[in-house]
């Protein structure tokens, strides 16, 4: 789905509540330049680049270059339909600001980027003729601070010295010093100053240059306190000083800059979501959301499930992605790699690199598949079952290799279908009594040349290191997820189904759930058997407060918070599902040795272990 700046407000609640129930979200990034072929970086040595000068280089590339575009996909396992549904978003970001904001930011483009992303077709004017804004965290608190210094006129502005010289200025000062003396006497409430007051000359068009603003605020401000100068476009409107009406119009100032700024934060109100950030309950309203009233019930609902659940951020290759995101939304870099793993990890608990699902197992000597090599090499497996929504088809109808959002939904296709096939290779080794490693072995060859991606690097090309630094984008056609549904207009495609036999004759071993269902389990009960009952033992018990004797307690229903009535409900068993049906799920063992690790190929360490993957 493409999402752009004037549609953006449109799309929020969907993609916030997209992102609450995803049970992952894949990513990609298109960006401005890359670390690796910085114009002023130090010359490399004879051996490899540690980690730390790894990080070193890509958090001066990232404090220097933006991100253009980003893919997200948020992926779900459909218990109904037994497969994952992904959709995918393909999200231009502007890199401007606006311009009522008190401070710039400066825009950076490489030159090898430049033509990386046009010789893949990539817009280069997309982003900034229609990308969504953002900004990140710490902007945020420095747009909020410097407004309210501005408005609280916390700012000291120098005055103005003028010299014998200056007779026109000096002229100016005194007509209006005298203007403003007969005000004050006179039964006026306002003043308006332009630079023909007090002179007999009088101009046709009232006009008042920048330097005479200044040289009339400072006026007011030095020797007329009980006055108030307000700037016009063609004048300087002076009224009395009124406490009660300064201290109102400074607070509805500062309520205006919150909004602003809340609706310049843009894309960052997305990041939040995905690292289970604060998101303003007013956000409907800020961004001007048509139908808000319809869509307040969904958007609260998302904010709450995003308050309990934190969905698994997905990359390829991403150690340069994952520092680009930081510095874009967040803010400066921590100055230390083990500073930066510490806040990524409190940001991101759980997150999957496909690039070290893919080659986990491979020494450098050994080529590293790229992308699109990786996605057609997994492309004929057949489980488990994937599918792209209906809603979200552009990648159904057109061959987009060069969108973020295009390559985040192959990643997304990666993860599964390696997930399933890793976590189903350890279930066996388990069964076989064979116990596997709980890390990889990191005992490899190492080369005193420098490796690009796992391989030896032979030539000085361009591409090696956009690869190298996690640029692998799709140069040809890769096979997707169908469509859920037949076409984009909601219509499900329904299949002719085979003829069952009736669920009572049907032998439980060799129904595919291996158990009866709840509905087959109803239909067994005799209406005339009175002792007939649904064992619901593990049902949660209820929230609402109850008496002793169990009876509700008395109190304010209006405050309490529904919870849903399970005391009667029978708890469904799980079914037994094909080998590879399924990834292992993300509170599983298998991510103590495949997750939180990124694969950083042309260092010494080959890779980062970020933390220990969290077991709740």
């Amino acid at each position: 789905m493409e999402v752009d700046g004037p549609s953006f407000a449109a799309h929020l609640v969907r993609l916030l509540t997209d992102i609450s129930k995803a049970d992952f979200v894949s990513f990609d990034l298109e960006l401005s330049g890359i670390p690796s072929r910085l114009p002023d970086k130090k010359p490399r040595g004879a051996g490899r680049l540690t980690m730390d000068d790894r990080y070193e280089e890509t958090r001066e590339g990232a404090n220097r270059y933006q991100i253009l575009q980003i893919g997200l996909t948020c992926g779900r396992f459909d218990y109904i339909e037994n497969k994952y549904v992904l959709r995918p978003y393909n999200i231009n970001l502007s890199p401007l600001l606006d311009e009522r904001l008190d401070f710039e930011r400066e825009i950076s483009f490489q030159s090898g980027a430049c033509q990386f992303l046009l010789g893949c077709g990539f817009d280069l004017g997309a982003p900034f003729a229609s990308g969504v804004q953002y900004l990140s965290r710490e902007e945020a608190v420095r747009a909020k601070r410097l407004a309210h210094n501005r408005i609280d006129k916390k700012n000291t502005v120098e005055d103005l010295q003028l010299k014998d010289t200056d007779t026109e200025s000096l002229d100016f000062v005194r007509r209006c010093r005298e203007a403003l003396t007969a005000w004050q006497k006179s039964t006026s409430t306002t003043l308006e100053i332009t630079s023909s007051t007090g002179s007999a000359k009088k101009s046709i068009v009232n006009t008042i240059s920048r330097f005479e603003k200044r040289l009339v605020h400072q006026l007011v401000r030095a020797e007329f306190p009980g006055a108030v100068a307000i700037g016009r476009h063609d004048c300087i409107r002076v009224i009395p000083f009124d406490p009660n009406r300064e201290a109102d119009n400074t607070q509805r100032l500062k309520n205006r800059v919150t909004e602003q700024i809340a609706r310049q934060t843009g894309f960052r109100w997305v990041f939040e979501a995905l690292i289970g950030g604060e998101i303003d309950p007013d956000l409907l309203y800020i961004m001007g959301v048509n139908n808000r009233d319809d869509q307040r019930p969904s958007f609260d609902r998302a904010l709450d499930r995003l308050n309990k659940n934190r969905p698994v951020l997905v990359g390829h290759n991403m150690f340069t992605d994952i520092v680009y995101l930081y510095r874009t939304f967040v803010g400066p870099l921590p100055d230390t790699l083990d500073e930066f793993n510490a806040s990524l990890h409190e940001l991101f608990p759980k997150i999957v690199d496909t690039k070290y699902l893919a080659t986990h197992d491979e020494g450098d000597l050994n080529a590293s598949p790229t992308l699109e090599a990786i996605a057609r090499g997994l492309q004929n497996q057949q489980l488990p079952e994937l599918s792209t929504h209906a809603n979200y088809n552009k990648y159904n109808d057109m061959e987009a290799f060069h969108e973020a959002g295009y390559d985040s939904l192959l990643t997304a296709t990666i993860m599964l279908r390696l997930a399933a096939k890793l976590g189903y290779e350890h279930r066996k080794a388990d069964q076989a009594g064979a116990k596997p490693e709980n890390t990889p072995v990191l005992a490899k060859p190492l080369l005193e040349r420098e490796d690009s991606g796992g391989g030896i690097k032979l030539t000085n090309d361009v591409l090696e290191d956009f690869v190298m630094d996690g640029r692998e984008k799709v140069q040809h056609p890769v096979a997707i997820p169908p469509n859920t549904e037949s076409t984009a207009s909601g219509k499900k495609s329904h299949q002719p189904k085979q003829k069952t036999q009736n669920p009572k004759k049907q032998d439980t071993n060799g129904h595919r759930f291996a158990t009866k269902t709840v509905f087959e389990l109803l239909g067994e009960l005799s209406v005339e058997d009175e002792e007939a009952t649904i064992e619901h033992d593990d049902a949660p018990a209820s929230d609402v407060p109850t008496t002793n004797n169990g009876t509700q307690a008395s109190g304010s229903w209006a405050d309490e918070r529904y919870v849903q009535d399970e005391t009667g409900w029978m708890p469904m068993k799980m079914p037994v599902r094909k080998d590879m049906e399924m990834i292992p799920g993300f509170d599983d063992e298998f991510w103590q040795q495949f997750g939180n690790r990124l694969r950083v190929f042309g260092t010494a360490e080959r890779e980062m272990r970020i933390a220990s993957w969290p077991t709740e």
